[in-house]
């Protein structure tokens, strides 16, 4: 029974590993991720590379496990029961949840700075207005100077474009 535990965690790990493998390298942008996702697993890779190169290796990544598993195992018996795993998901999740906050954060602040035309720390009338002004082009895919359902479906269509010449990668 003890193996039920050791068995449910490996395949949390693998899991979480596969998500963080596919967010930073098997997608196409053929439609945007969700961000809080993105930036959340790029916060877990992080936290498993450990020599900071941007890839980790097996090594690491059974490194980050292990020092997961030794974290769980309260009692250091070599398994973990249901309490000490109840304990480890609780705080996985947690260390997801920190991941995803600040996930957000960085990209409120590259937002931020990017509206921040001329990097004094705030956004002007100017400033934001600007941002609109690209907005509405970049939604206005006729060029007619509305905003309508022509823009919509031709958004869709180059989006359809997209998704397929990403099937033919």
């Amino acid at each position: 029974m003890k193996k039920l535990p050791l068995i449910a965690l490996a395949s949390l790990m693998a899991v979480s590993f596969s998500a963080v493998a596919t967010a930073e390298g098997g997608m196409h942008m053929k439609h945007k991720m969700d961000m809080d996702m993105k930036g959340k697993h790029h916060m877990m890779l992080k936290l498993m590379d450990a020599n900071a190169d941007g890839t980790v290796d097996k090594a690491e990544f059974k490194a980050f496990h292990d020092q997961n598993f030794s974290g769980a195992d309260k009692n250091r018996d070599g398994s973990l029961d249901a309490a000490e795993f109840a304990v480890f998901q609780k705080n996985m999740k947690e260390q997801h949840q920190k991941a995803k906050e600040l996930a957000k954060q960085k990209k409120v602040q590259k937002h931020f700075d990017k509206m921040d035309a001329n990097g004094d720390g705030k956004i002007s009338k100017a400033e934001f207005e600007a941002k609109g002004d690209r907005n509405f082009i970049r939604m206005d895919h006729n060029d007619d100077g509305v905003l309508n359902k022509e823009d919509r479906a031709t958004k869709m269509h180059k989006m359809k474009k997209m998704h397929k010449m990403g099937d033919r990668n």
